[in-house]
């Protein structure tokens, strides 16, 4: 199965009309089981595009961000973050016993000032070892093991990786 997600959104600056702006929000994600259904190869891209005016700007605080527990996990939450951003993840997981799966995964993404420079080049990469607990379907907690460029991190949290919060 899978998923397609768009989202658009638009801001007013009502009091110094210099943060208007609209964001175009897209995500697919794309799951391939195979071998019994046990193990599952999962995709998923996401980009946030930011449109201003010259005169115009996009606040800190609506910058799309990359880094931290669902995107490049061997960074610190928040760690990139520009006006536009483009990410890749692809996950391998596998059955273990009932209760876990392991996932082996690579994350890859960047941001960038300005849509014209929007390309796959000069990504920052992580990649690592995770550990799911489940309860039949849902995920109940997460662990992952995260290397890259910044060092190693460890995650643990209650959240699936793939979990849209929209």
């Amino acid at each position: 199965g899978g998923l397609i997600g768009m989202r658009f959104r638009q801001y007013f600056d009502r009091t110094l009309d210099t943060y208007d702006f609209r964001q175009a929000e897209f995500e697919i994600q794309q799951y391939l089981p195979y071998f019994n259904r046990t193990r599952v190869i999962a995709f998923r891209a996401a980009a946030t595009l930011s449109y201003n005016d010259e005169d115009h700007q996009v606040p800190v605080f609506f910058m799309p961000t990359i880094g931290g527990n669902n995107d490049l996990r061997s960074f610190a939450r928040y760690r990139y973050y520009d006006n536009n951003m483009v990410f890749l993840s692809v996950e391998h997981r596998w059955y273990v016993f009932r209760g876990l799966d392991m996932a082996a995964f690579v994350d890859a993404g960047k941001v960038i000032p300005r849509k014209q420079d929007l390309n796959f080049s000069q990504l920052e990469v992580s990649w690592g070892l995770g550990f799911r607990t489940r309860i039949r379907d849902a995920i109940l907690m997460r662990t992952d093991f995260a290397v890259g460029r910044d060092g190693f991190r460890m995650i643990w949290t209650f959240s699936d990786i793939f979990k849209i919060d929209y």
